[in-house]
């Protein structure tokens, strides 16, 4: 076998509804539906290269703002994991060379990892020559323990069906990025590591006594997440929006042990937005598991958002995104 390469590019993704909960960490099944943006600017590039002279598979990461790495343990273990999924779909056993690249902060709740699997997983497959549609795609990557990760590989304004199978769970476009000129500006109070991952948190949902009422008013957000993205409807989606952020975070403060991502940055950005709103500057909130918020707003209006985020003192710097397209393949070969 000679060497086989390709590489492909990621969209972090923002979800309007949120994905948190597994019902079987295995899988990467979730308690729920959601929807989500693909973001144009938050990207990671990875470069999968399958090469027969490697005895183990190699993995290096260069994150934001800092210097190219090899990734050691949990990190490492994932992507290697991911990989071992797509050679047994090709039957092949050759070990790979993997860089990944991202622009954005990593681990602070702007959907890293959704972006780098998506790219990971992406470019393995299109390596290797395997075959897969687009939902076989999203299912294979919502596998790779980052369930929001299939949401980034379709394009523009994305939902993830849930029926509780490993098939039926799955992510498909529900409108092109150019539907609908929003934008999100993300206002990064803390660009460092969360100090709980989510992966931890989405085992400890259950343990919340206020879970079952998030699940339960999830059902009605979605079809009314659909209905405002069809109608292009920013008051709807921004209450949405807010509302199904704060039941997540809820649920993440009451559990056992519980879980407090917001810090007074976080909400520095939830008072100013409120306060705009009332002069006639429509921006709504939405925040990930993490401290960093994100601002849903019309795009005409983003300049001025973002203007007034970097003036308060809590934010470090803002990343202004609209609507982009799925994970793609930019170099094959």
């Amino acid at each position: 076998m000679t060497i086989r390469r390709a590489t492909a590019i990621g969209p972090a993704n923002i979800a309007f509804v949120k994905y948190w909960g597994v019902q079987d960490a295995a899988l990467t099944l979730p308690y729920n539906e959601s929807l989500s943006m693909n973001l144009d600017r938050c990207l990671t590039t990875t470069t999968v290269e399958f090469d027969p002279a490697l005895n183990a598979d190699e993995v290096t990461l260069k994150l934001h703002g800092q210097d190219e790495q090899p990734a050691t343990g949990r990190p490492f273990d994932r992507v290697a994991a991911q990989l071992d999924r797509v050679r047994a779909l090709a039957n092949i056993e050759t070990q790979a060379r993997v860089r990944s690249e991202n622009n954005f902060p990593s681990d602070a709740g702007i959907a890293s990892s959704a972006a780098a699997f998506s790219a990971l997983t992406l470019a393995a497959v299109a390596a290797l020559g395997v075959d897969l549609s687009e939902r076989e795609l999203s299912v294979l990557t919502r596998r790779s323990g980052s369930g929001s990760a299939c949401r980034s590989i379709p394009t523009g304004f994305v939902y993830w069906r849930n029926d509780g199978t490993d098939a039926g769970s799955y992510a498909e476009s529900v409108a092109p990025p150019e539907h609908w000129a929003l934008a999100d500006v993300v206002a990064v109070v803390d660009p460092g590591v969360k100090s709980v991952t989510s992966a931890d948190n989405h085992r400890l949902t259950a343990t919340s006594p206020y879970f079952p009422v998030r699940l339960q008013e999830v059902l009605g957000r979605v079809e009314q997440t659909l209905t405002a993205i069809r109608d292009r409807d920013l008051g709807q989606l921004g209450a949405i929006c807010e509302a199904d952020a704060v039941s997540m975070h809820v649920v993440s403060m009451t559990a056992i042990p519980p879980t407090f991502y917001w810090n007074a940055g976080t909400m520095a950005v939830i008072h100013g937005l409120r306060r705009w709103r009332n002069e006639g500057l429509f921006g709504y909130f939405t925040i990930d598991a993490g401290p960093n918020v994100h601002v849903i707003c019309a795009q005409q209006d983003a300049a001025e958002i973002e203007q007034r985020l970097r003036a308060l003192p809590e934010v470090q710097f803002t990343i202004a995104n609209g609507p982009g397209a799925g994970a793609r393949i930019v170099e094959q070969g």
